[in-house]
């Protein structure tokens, strides 16, 4: 109870026992015992004293007095008794009832002393536990409850799972409020009841020494050793109890690294020994006795040790001693005779072990035999010297050795010989030394280290330079070195590979050279059976249209006329042919005159004009004023700027420009024959003038002849003393051929042939489209099918074969497939996913031929596939295939 409530508890028992008192007096008013009538106040006053103290003890009393006056001054008192003996009874009262308080203030004040100093002692013991619980190098914590609801911890505690003080570390709570996981021992969890607090708590004796692994939120796990005991209350009930954790990580650390210590060093064949300077005693473990040959019992002493060494290792040992007391190691290697003969190699290491003061205290070390390393060394040091002698007399590679960081550590007589370097040139000096300054900017010998590194070896196929600068092709290897797995530099081996790699570069030419003959030589005889066959069609047209009794007069004339420009083609293809043949035979010969230039382009443009009109090309002379002439055969020369006319026309589109420009310049003239057509890819300009090189795709270059005209092109310049080059921007933006001839003066010879015309047919029979870029083919053909009653339409190319197809609604359909723009390939395609090209009758007639060509005409979508030229029987056998006219007609 507080102060405070004792002394207003005395304040209330004190008036209760005054009115107690009154009450009492009264009841002895009439009494014999009258005048003891303040006696019942005495209690009263007692007892407020001795509950409350001195204030409510004379509170009490003056209560009393007051009381007492009442009595002793009412008239019925004052008539009865004498006054004065109750005035002095009263005093008396007074007298005794403030010494009651008193003495009762005197007892509490020892009271509260007494209470001041218990509680000052048991403040302090709470101190002295707070502070041992927080400097003792352990967990705490205590539990306030039999339960284990309410437990706190110390520093130390809180500290491991980073809570402030005061933080509640009961297992009740889940984890994430009590940071931490659970207990385990043994790698099993503990449950509540066993833990060591509870255990305590249940068994209401100590545990102690109890292992238990703490598993933190983050899995972090402590070990511990704990020890519990429970507190009890004074009636002797358990109220809660205590729990000491100690860390034992770092002795079971401790335990584990003598553990491994002891392991390795077993596993190591290591004998361990120690010397005691100050009790001059000495430990050898067995397995060291038994390496330098003591037996078990035998006392060890300095001057056993130095008799076991053999004779010729004695000294170096006490060197090694010696130098051990100044450094504080000692390392030695040693040999110990044995008794069946020979001797065991001892490596033997120690270190010295000094106190605070400075002075050596004793000596410990190890020791192991080293025999099989002695023997592999001295077998690697005859195996290196075997080496070393073949490594000199391999004159021809080059065998060296650098470090990680590329600096040469060896070097051969071979690599002498290889690079002109002398051993003591070299060696020492960073090898790249010996790479090309190309080869250094790109990190070569960094690279080629790391793929030796990374992949066992590395194949060194490269130029290198030599002493003098020149260089010559190295191939060879390079392999890393290892050191009980640990790279420690690189081997290479090299031989100069030069004669042997131009023997092959050589030979690869040739074989390259061969392939690209081949190809051209397959390439060229396709199309020529394309070429060829490109006019055979028109001829044979034009035949059945001679021998059909239906033909009129103008469409005989015209298949006449058609004939002979078809059969002129084929003549003009032979003669390119025999050209060729005869040119690269030397069997030709030019009949020079002294012409005009000018008169040599009019033949030129007289020969293609037809072909230039065809394809509504525009055509620009730029002609100097002044005539020039040269020393050339008319026919010739007209023959070269024919072919780069007629090639320019060939590879124009439709309204194109072509260019020729003439410009004398002191002892030549420069012929310049530019145009706006395809161009010429970059990496065809070396090849545009070889034999049967094309410049563009086959299927897209119909009108591009054998691949010889530009051969021919140039051989005939150059007969004339000239040259020829060609140039191209790039594709689709034009090309220029430029023909370089000596100047002289002379007359000129002019020439230049006509061209024909055509007319249309009249429509009959089944609707038949014929797509062709060979005009005379697709209007001779056409005019067959109309002679066999057919209706027919002719495009040229197929976008027009597009658009013809889609007004016209043809039943069938001729597709040449090599035509400029849009390959017949193509054109089927778009035709057939056209509605109306659904049940289309799509048939290929090409001067392709191959087993693949009609492969990809059948994944095109063609229904049939004819070589030119189509003879009639197949025609009318195709017609006979189609449905009769009044069925499509609907």
């Amino acid at each position: 109870m507080s102060s405070r409530a004792r002394i207003w508890t005395g304040y209330a028992l004190g008036l209760g026992a005054t009115a107690w008192a009154v009450v009492a007096r009264l009841a002895l008013a009439s009494s014999l015992l009258e005048r003891a009538a303040l006696m019942p106040f005495v209690p009263a006053v007692l007892v407020a004293a001795f509950v409350g103290g001195l204030r409510p003890g004379l509170l009490t009393t003056a209560a009393s007095i007051l009381a007492g006056l009442y009595f002793l001054l009412s008239t019925e008192h004052a008539a009865t008794v004498q006054v004065a003996g109750d005035w002095l009874h009263l005093v008396i009262f007074a007298a005794t009832a403030i010494s009651i308080c008193w003495v009762c203030e005197g007892l509490w004040a020892a009271r509260r002393n007494l209470s001041r100093r218990a509680a000052e002692q048991l403040r302090q013991r709470g101190e002295e536990l707070d502070r041992l619980l927080e400097l003792m190098p352990a967990a705490a914590w205590l539990a306030r409850d039999p339960e284990c609801r309410r437990v706190v911890g110390n520093t130390l505690c809180c500290g491991w799972l980073g809570v402030a003080s005061g933080w509640n570390f009961s297992v009740a709570l889940p984890p994430e409020e009590r940071r931490w996981l659970r207990f385990e021992h043994e790698g099993r969890e503990l449950a509540q009841e066993e833990m060591p607090m509870h255990r305590a708590i249940a068994t209401r004796t100590p545990v102690t020494d109890m292992e238990v692994d703490l598993v933190l939120v983050d899995q972090t796990v402590i070990s511990l050793l704990a020890s519990a005991a429970p507190l009890f209350d004074a009636a002797g009930a358990v109220r809660g109890a205590v729990v000491v954790y100690l860390d034992t990580r770092e002795r079971k650390q401790m335990r584990n690294n003598e553990e491994r210590l002891r392991l390795a060093m077993e596993g190591a064949d290591l004998g361990e020994w120690e010397m005691n300077l100050r009790t001059q005693r000495a430990f050898w473990s067995p397995l060291a006795r038994e390496l330098l040959g003591v037996g078990p019992d035998t006392p060890i002493t300095f001057e056993l040790y130095e008799s076991r060494l053999h004779p010729d290792d004695l000294e170096r040992d006490r060197v090694a001693v010696a130098q051990c007391l100044v450094t504080g190691k000692y390392q030695n290697e040693y040999r110990i005779p044995l008794v069946g003969g020979g001797f065991r190699w001892i490596d033997a290491r120690a270190k010295l072990v000094r106190d605070t003061h400075g002075q050596i205290v004793r000596l410990f070390g190890v020791v192991s035999d080293i025999t099989a390393r002695k023997e592999a060394e001295e077998a690697l040091a005859r195996s290196e010297e075997r080496l070393r002698l073949i490594l000199e007399s391999a004159r021809d590679y080059a065998i060296f050795t650098v470090d990680g960081c590329g600096i040469v550590t060896s070097w051969n007589a071979g690599a002498a010989n290889v690079f002109g370097y002398e051993e003591r040139e070299i060696v020492g000096k960073n090898g790249d030394v010996l790479f090309t300054p190309e080869d250094r900017a790109r990190s070569v010998p960094e690279k080629e280290m790391r793929a030796a590194q990374r992949e066992g070896r590395a194949r060194n196929e490269r130029w290198h330079l030599r002493k003098d600068g020149s260089r010559f092709w190295g191939s060879g290897l390079t392999m890393p070195l290892r050191d009980h797995g640990e790279y420690h530099g690189f081997l290479k081996i090299m031989r100069d590979w030069t004669e042997a790699r131009r023997a092959k570069e050589m030979l690869e030419r040739q074989a390259e050279a061969l392939r690209q003959a081949d190809r051209r030589k397959d390439e060229f005889l396709a199309t020529l059976a394309h070429e060829l066959r490109n006019p055979l069609a028109p001829l044979r047209h034009g035949l059945e249209i001679l021998h059909r009794p239906g033909a009129d007069k103008d469409m005989a004339e015209r298949a006449r006329a058609m004939m002979e420009r078809q059969l002129v083609h084929m003549v003009h293809l032979i003669d390119d042919l025999l050209d060729v043949s005869r040119i690269s035979r030397g069997k030709i010969e030019l009949r020079k005159e002294r012409i005009a230039l000018a008169q040599v382009l009019r033949t030129a443009v007289e020969t293609v004009h037809p072909l230039i009109e065809s394809h509504h090309h525009e055509l620009t002379l730029d002609v100097p004023p002044e005539p020039v002439f040269v020393e050339a055969d008319l026919i010739r020369l007209a023959q070269v700027f024919a072919n780069l006319l007629g090639n320019a026309a060939k590879f124009t589109p439709a309204g194109g420009h072509i260019w020729v420009t003439v410009e004398p310049r002191c002892d030549e003239v420069m012929v310049r024959v530019k145009d706006s057509g395809i161009g010429i890819k970059p990496e065809m300009l070396p090849r545009v003038f070889d034999l049967f090189a094309q410049v563009s795709d086959a299927l897209e270059r119909s009108q591009g002849g054998l691949g010889i005209g530009l051969s021919l092109v140039k051989q005939l310049v150059e007969m004339h003393g000239g040259a020829v080059e060609a140039s191209s921007p790039g594709l689709d933006r034009g090309s220029e051929f430029t023909v370089r001839l000596p100047i002289a003066a002379a007359p000129a010879v002019p020439a230049g042939p006509p061209a024909p015309t055509r007319a249309a047919l009249e429509d009959v029979g089944h609707r038949v489209l014929v797509v062709d870029d060979n005009r005379d083919a697709a209007i001779s053909l056409a005019d067959i099918l109309g002679l066999m009653g057919c209706d027919t339409r002719v495009a040229h190319d197929g976008f027009e074969g597009l658009r013809a197809a889609a007004e016209f609604c043809p039943e069938l359909v001729f597709l040449d497939i090599g035509m400029p723009q849009m390959n017949g390939y193509e054109t089927a395609r778009r035709m057939r996913a056209e509605p109306w090209g659904q049940k289309l009758v799509l048939v290929a007639l090409t001067g392709w031929g191959q087993a693949e060509d009609k492969a990809r005409a059948h994944d095109a979508g063609f229904d049939r596939h004819i070589v030119k030229p189509a003879s009639t029987e197949v025609l009318e056998a195709l017609l006979a295939e189609l449905p009769a006219r009044s069925a499509t007609a609907a």
